[in-house]
């Protein structure tokens, strides 16, 4: 009786060890899958076999012989130089993972007669897109996955108000033709497209919403201006918004009009030329009357309404105005 006891307990206990040591075998293998001990792609998202190194890749060496350059990482140079211990500065742009292998071996050769080198990629470059003019943080973007025009123009800050008419993308011809109907190609052989602001932001054309492509430089000229300072409600920049300028009554309407003090009859437009600043008299009482005609007004005029206190109306004066002004907004009408 005591044995076959014996035979019994023995028999839980291997079975309750087993349970214990199941058990914690799955919570291990769990707490593994939730916590990868490494940042290296799984198979899926391995690199292919064709990958060419490229600047700012980032890799890591292993080596059981050359502890000078083992378990290290470097990082390529905007040349595709990579400055190794003993080895010195080696090209590696442009090489597959293991044709640089080689290439940091035999610089090797000098101090061990076979070192093993392994490489592996540890980090990828990002590409680029520089997006300038008048956007909210104009500079060099990263590019991931596939960004839309629209999408880039946002993560650049958005479009300021100042903006132009039209967005002009720029493609270098190793990267292909720009698939768009206005697209053409450049005495350089580059490609460009313009596409029209107002249409792409209001989403009217899904075509002109581009996939952006590495390198391609997307550029929004300022709009052309008109100001309006002095005694008006609303002081500012005015763009021309495609249209090729304003007249006198058209810049006072965007700037909502006289304020209580002003002197319409002895406003000022200042014409700056390639020569000479010009000043043109406006007596503005009179074109809203429809006494007179009205003007129009070029790109860059700046028109002028004084306070009935004031005595003259200088191109000084004009200056002041817009040196305290220079915080203006700029509209776009």
């Amino acid at each position: 009786m005591l044995r076959l006891s014996g035979n019994r307990f023995e028999t839980k206990l291997i079975r309750a060890v087993f349970s214990v040591w199941f058990a914690t075998l799955t919570l291990a293998t769990a707490w593994c899958a939730d916590h990868p001990t490494s940042d290296k792609p799984s198979d899926d998202e391995a690199l292919p076999t064709s990958y060419k190194l490229q600047p700012a890749d980032e890799i890591s060496v292993h080596s059981l012989i050359a502890k000078e350059v083992a378990d290290k990482t470097y990082r390529l140079d905007q040349n595709g130089d990579v400055n190794f211990p003993l080895a010195g500065i080696l090209q590696l742009s442009g090489h597959g993972v293991r044709e640089a292998e080689g290439i940091l071996a035999q610089a090797l050769k000098k101090y061990y007669f076979n070192p093993d080198v392994q490489i592996s990629v540890t980090g990828i470059h990002l590409e680029e897109v520089s997006v300038l003019g008048a956007v909210g943080n104009p500079g060099v973007r990263p590019l991931k996955n596939e960004t839309t025009l629209l999408e880039m123009l946002s993560a650049a800050g958005g479009v300021r108000g100042d903006a132009g008419p039209k967005v002009v993308l720029t493609r270098q011809r190793a990267v292909g033709p720009i698939p768009h109907s206005d697209a053409h190609e450049l005495a350089s052989g580059d490609y460009a497209v313009e596409i029209d602001l107002k249409g792409l932001l209001d989403s009217r054309t899904p075509a002109d919403n581009l996939i952006v492509r590495p390198h391609d430089v997307i550029s929004i000229p300022p709009a052309e201006l008109v100001y309006v300072v002095g005694n008006v409600k609303k002081a500012g920049g005015f763009a021309l918004g495609g249209k090729p300028n304003l007249s006198v009554l058209q810049a006072l309407a965007l700037a909502e009009g006289l304020d209580v003090r002003a002197a319409p009859s002895r406003a000022r437009i200042l014409r700056r030329g390639t020569a000479a600043e010009e000043q043109i008299p406006v007596d503005l009482k009179k074109i809203l009357q429809g006494k007179v005609e009205d003007i129009v007004l070029r790109p860059n005029d700046i028109l002028f309404i004084p306070s009935d206190a004031m005595k003259n109306v200088s191109t000084r004066t004009i200056e002041a105005a817009i040196q305290i002004g220079t915080g203006l907004a700029i509209f776009r009408p």
